[in-house]
């Protein structure tokens, strides 16, 4: 009765801390019994805060704006993961680069400047001209634009060219294949006869993905090669055609269309050719958008995309990579994506990927003909070059190679474990957006910004802390906090909270209609 009175979500009942707190009722006498205080909840996260002062540490921050406010987010994320620190309502200040470079000093003073390495954002110019005050007074700490967000508004200009720019001609056929996937998922999914014929062939659901979500476009496209036979079903059904005169005239030009398109080979093989290129971008972004620490490895990971990228198109197009033809699509893509890395490519990244071991290793050299032959320890033979130390470089986790191998060279070491312990991207920050729309929102709008702020610290905080237990990848709390009774409806995959390395959550809480 609870549940039904107070409107609770019944995915409630899988929340790992509703589940513990019942058992405790049941089985214990609690007479006197107080609510935890805040000094309970940071001592809680302390063990996180420990690892600030031996790996460092990175501020990360995004803004929001929605009708009612503008927020700037501030988390700290580190080798033990991201913690949700503060959000500054700025909806009444103009937020230009003195204001946030004043914002970014105060979370650094109150963090310990000697805790910082960097302040990761997006691109934006108030930004990155914030990010260079904060660079000028403090000298160890470094601005680092988002690789995430950057490679993300690669995909856009891929996705929608500007009809002026040069390289419309090329992408033109990517713009309308985006446009007509758009098309099918709004008919189906807001008319109720088409959505009901596609639910008797298929239990995966299409997806409505917010434009706030990285690579949304390729997402889509994803799921929707993914239910191509249902899709083909769905045209194909005889209560098809009772599709056009239950939604009027004026529809069934659309519903024409819509079918013409999904029968026809080769419609499905632009989607595919298009998922083919761009997959080692979306492989890059799984890896980049997540809560570990992948400084290190984007330096690599940038140039090994452009190859594959590269290889994908030749041989599409049936070129040879080797005779040195230019293919005018290729040039239009790897000319998007380096503008892009330009902007968001800073000595740190190249500083991080020095250290790590296996960029150095005759394996990797023999692989690669783009390795990094001279850096920060290649040259000391006298005790690098051990063989056992030589032998390791290839296999061993960077951060393990160095607290086995690196004590005796400790300013080394020091800096090694501090670069190949920060995040690449502010993707936390941009995550926790969607907590902020779930506690402040029409029904609880009078909520005040340190009150939001408040819920926002102990939801997301205890949430990041609850993902480290055994019970939260077993049954019955089993993903407790993803998507719920919600994502049953629209499937709005931003609700989810998800990073893009998540698939086998995704899977669980979108595929199976109602069994999540």
């Amino acid at each position: 009765m609870m549940f039904y009175t107070g409107g609770i979500s019944f995915n409630f009942a899988r929340n790992l801390f509703f589940r513990r707190y019942s058992t405790k009722l049941a089985n214990s006498n609690l007479a006197g019994y107080t609510p935890p205080t805040y000094n309970r909840l940071r001592t809680l996260l302390q063990p996180i805060k420990d690892t600030w002062k031996k790996k460092g540490a990175s501020i990360c921050s995004d803004r929001c704006s929605d009708s009612q406010r503008s927020l700037i987010n501030i988390m700290v994320a580190s080798a033990a993961g991201p913690m949700f620190l503060k959000a500054i309502d700025a909806s009444h200040i103009t937020k230009d680069v003195e204001y946030i470079a004043k914002v970014f000093t105060e979370v650094v003073e109150e963090i310990g400047p000697a805790n910082i390495f960097q302040i990761v954002t997006d691109n934006g110019s108030n930004f990155k001209a914030a990010g260079a005050l904060i660079e000028t007074k403090y000298p160890r700490i470094f601005w680092t634009p988002c690789v995430v967000h950057c490679l993300n508004l690669a995909i856009k200009s891929i996705c929608d060219p500007n009809e002026k720019s040069r390289d419309y001609a090329q992408c033109e056929w990517i713009k309308e294949l985006v446009t007509q996937d758009h098309d099918i998922s709004y008919f189906i999914l807001n008319h109720s006869l088409p959505r009901t014929i596609f639910s008797r062939y298929s239990d995966v659901k299409l997806l409505k993905v917010a434009e706030t979500r990285f690579a949304s476009n390729i997402i889509m496209l994803t799921r929707i090669r993914r239910v191509r036979e249902a899709l083909e079903k769905t045209v194909m059904d005889p209560d098809w055609k009772k599709t056009r005169g239950s939604l009027g005239n004026a529809i069934e030009l659309k519903s024409r269309e819509i079918k013409d398109t999904l029968v026809s080979d080769t419609w499905w093989d632009k989607i595919d050719y298009f998922l083919r290129f761009t997959e080692p971008i979306l492989r890059f972004l799984k890896v980049a958008d997540s809560d570990s620490c992948v400084l290190h490895l984007v330096y690599d990971m940038w140039d090994a995309m452009i190859e594959e990228i590269k290889s994908c198109i030749f041989y599409q197009e049936n070129e040879d990579l080797l005779t040195g033809y230019q293919l005018d699509f290729f040039d239009v893509v790897q000319k998007i994506i380096e503008d892009r890395w330009n902007r968001s490519n800073t000595p740190l990244h190249c500083l991080a990927h020095s250290l790590v071991p296996k960029y150095y290793s005759q394996q990797w050299l023999q692989r690669s003909a783009h390795g990094v032959r001279r850096g920060a320890f290649a040259s000391d033979l006298d005790y690098f070059g051990q063989p056992h130390l030589m032998a390791s470089r290839d296999d061993e986790d960077p951060l393990s190679w160095w607290a086995n191998y690196g004590s005796f060279r400790p300013l080394l070491q020091g800096l090694a474990f501090r670069l190949l312990s920060q995040p690449a991207t502010s993707s936390c920050c941009e995550r926790n957006w969607s907590t902020y729309g779930s506690i402040r929102n029409v029904k609880r709008n009078r909520l005040t910004t340190q009150r939001t702020e408040d819920l926002v610290n102990v939801h997301n905080n205890v949430r990041i802390v609850s993902r480290k237990q055994p019970e939260y990848t077993s049954d019955p709390c089993k993903f407790w906090d993803i998507g719920g009774d919600t994502a049953d409806g629209d499937s709005i995959l931003e609700i989810a909270d998800l990073s893009l390395n998540d698939p086998e959550i995704e899977a669980v809480t979108f595929d199976v209609d109602n069994k999540s």
